[in-house]
């Protein structure tokens, strides 16, 4: 018998209404001890009161019958008073009567378990819940409806007709099997590679939905840096002064365009400096540099022919235009005045450098490091394989090692179903 869990599933804090879930073999006749009128019937709201040691609250109570219920267990949720004391004290009249408190995450695991979901799903809950855009919720709803799990399966349904053909082939060489030929078990692993790769290439799309742009804010010292981040926040962030030297250390601020996040960093100006603790600044501006998506190097001369070496995308802003008038520029050059505000094409040369209008098209996008450090991974194994000349019980080996690589990312196991595949497309029984 499973232990019956429970715990707050709403935010805790000031609310109009909290959500307390209990799962487990129990979870109805707890429920029915200290909740009246109980439910006649799943799946319906009933307002009634749940009496605490406390007091008596004004309360609904809905009840979900196994397997049809999120974890797949019996479940009942109770809608209450919102608060940190109301909520506590029915989690505490849930324990009083015999439930348990729920570990981090516990629910999705019993989910899992109760095949009511694959680790896919439970990530796509957990990356909706995280999103800060709505770019970044899609990516977490196709999580959620499986998209990357089915892909996953196609993949592996390849793999294992290439695994139970060659361990057919090893363990009954007398019988005349209809094999699939070297070339053809080649050429299928090679469209696997190549679906891989394409699923790959969506992790830099859905690194920009999940977590955004870095973008790192450099130049000399009174180009015109603190004044442009001002100018793309909207708002006196840094402070801008006419001293040189002024910012001392990174400041990070982030905005929101079209949906898509940017976080900019400004630095201290780049100089040589005997004052350590400038020197100090600008190790740490090379550093945020280094780390960013895209590094905007900044200059107050429309003459000056430099850039900002590094291997990262540079956009180059001449600045201070309205003193200056406006520089010639070439690709990924602009020429602005950010104390007249003037940033919108800055944002969206960013929003199209990194395709970011890609995004709300794209129906799969890889926002997660374990799943892309499986794909990559998988994709290495099945190149191992294919310029490898190995036997056939070690290509076997080879390709079951990327299927598990591949079923990792939705928590399948591989055993069972290898073994399956030979029954099923192999007249073997005598």
């Amino acid at each position: 018998m499973n232990s019956t869990i429970v715990a707050l599933s709403t935010a805790r804090g000031r609310s109009a209404i909290a959500v307390v879930r209990m799962s487990g073999d129990n979870a109805l006749e707890i429920a029915k001890k200290f909740f009246s009128p109980f439910p006649k019937q799943p799946n319906l709201l009933k307002v009634g009161t749940l009496r605490t040691k406390h007091f008596d609250e004004h309360a609904m109570c809905v009840y979900f019958c196994a397997p049809h219920s999120y974890t797949g267990e019996n479940t009942v949720e109770f809608h209450c008073h919102g608060g940190t004391a109301v909520s506590n004290a029915v989690v505490e009249t849930c324990l009083e009567h015999g439930a348990v408190m729920a570990q981090n995450g516990e629910f999705s695991k019993r989910a899992f378990i109760n095949g009511k979901q694959n680790l896919t799903n439970a990530e796509g809950i957990i990356e909706m819940i995280d999103a800060e855009t709505a770019s970044a919720a899609k990516a977490g709803a196709n999580l959620l409806e499986n998209k990357l799990g089915k892909r996953i399966v196609e993949l592996q349904d390849v793999l294992l007709d290439a695994i139970s053909a060659s361990e057919a082939a090893l363990d009954y060489p007398e019988e005349d099997l209809e094999l699939p030929t070297a070339e053809s078990v080649a050429q299928s692993l090679q469209n696997v590679v190549a679906q891989l790769d394409g699923i790959i290439a969506t992790s830099a799309l859905g690194k920009v939905a999940k977590y955004g742009i870095d973008v790192a804010i450099v130049g000399a010292p009174n180009v015109g840096k603190s004044s442009l981040l001002n100018a793309l926040l909207g708002q006196d962030r840094a402070i801008v002064s006419g001293i040189e030297g002024t910012t001392r250390d990174t400041l990070t601020e982030s905005v929101f365009y079209r949906d898509i996040k940017f976080n900019f960093v400004d630095t201290a100006g780049l100089r040589q400096t005997a004052d350590e603790i400038e020197a100090e600044g600008i190790r740490r501006a090379k550093c945020a540099a280094d780390k960013a998506d895209v590094v905007l190097y900044v200059t107050d001369d429309p003459t000056d022919q430099s850039t900002y070496q590094t291997d990262k995308p540079v956009i180059k802003i001449f600045n201070k235009s309205d003193l200056f008038g406006k520089a010639e520029c070439g690709k990924n050059q602009l020429s602005i005045s950010a104390k007249g505000g003037e940033v919108e094409e800055l944002k969206q040369m960013l929003y199209d450098m990194f395709d970011a209008g890609d995004i709300e098209t794209s129906d799969l996008l890889i926002t997660n490091q374990r799943h892309l450090g499986c794909l990559k991974q998988a994709r290495q194994q099945l190149q191992q394989v294919l310029q490898a000349t190995v036997t056939l019980d070690v290509v076997s080996s080879m390709i079951r090692s990327a299927w598990e690589t591949l079923g990792e990312i939705t928590g399948t196991s591989a055993e069972e179903d290898i073994i399956n595949r030979i029954y099923s497309k192999f007249c073997l029984g005598k």
